[in-house]
């Protein structure tokens, strides 16, 4: 099981003033049904009926070797390459930039 779709359900009926009745459900999906998965997150918060309809996963060939928390040497512990940098995500990273980073609010010529 590689994805999990959970929902609650409303089994009241639909009478003017009656509390809901919320049952919890879930639906299995293997990691090739993404696609399935999703149009089905898709069809239950388009019903009334259901609420908190979340989809949950463990898509192991998607992720990298469970339990490494670094990169040594700019490698992974299995050898790959790695020079992926947080501070890239806006712009080149710090270590591959041209100049130092400047601070806000200065001029090139302080």
């Amino acid at each position: 099981m590689g994805i999990v779709v959970f929902y609650l359900r409303n089994n009241a009926e639909d009478a003017e003033g009656e509390q809901p009745n919320w049952q919890p459900q879930c639906l299995a999906y293997s990691d090739q049904q993404m696609s399935e998965a999703l149009a089905q997150c898709q069809r239950l918060r388009a019903d009334p009926r259901h609420a908190h309809v979340v989809m949950s996963s463990e898509l192991r060939d998607m992720v990298g070797q469970l339990g490494v928390a670094a990169v040594e040497g700019g490698r992974t512990p299995d050898g790959e390459l790695y020079d992926w940098s947080k501070a890239g995500r806006a712009g080149l990273s710090r270590r591959n930039a041209m100049e130092p980073p400047k601070k806000r609010g200065t001029t090139s010529s302080d």
